[in-house]
C-alpha cells in the first residue's frame, strides 16, 4: 500500500504509527494502491514522435550554433 498525504503531498510506502503524516504530522493519509502494474506502456507513434521531436530540437540548436 502507498500513502498519501492531502495536505503536503508525501507520498511513501510507510505512514506514521498513529496514522499521522511522517512528514507533517497531519492526520489526512490517505491509502493508494499500487498503480505502476496497471497502467499501460506508452504507444509506439508517441515515442516515434517523441525521439522525432528531440532529434528535431537538436538539429536546429546545432544549425543555429553553426551559421
Amino acid at each position: 500500500m502507498k500513502y498519501y498525504c492531502n495536505d503536503c503531498s508525501y507520498s511513501g510506502k510507510t505512514g506514521g504509527p498513529a496514522g499521522e503524516c511522517p512528514a507533517c504530522g497531519s492526520y489526512s493519509l490517505v491509502r493508494r494502491a499500487q498503480q505502476g502494474a496497471d497502467s499501460p506502456a506508452p504507444a509506439r507513434w508517441r515515442l516515434v514522435l517523441l525521439a522525432g521531436l528531440w532529434g528535431y530540437l537538436i538539429v536546429m540548436v546545432a544549425w543555429k550554433l553553426l551559421h
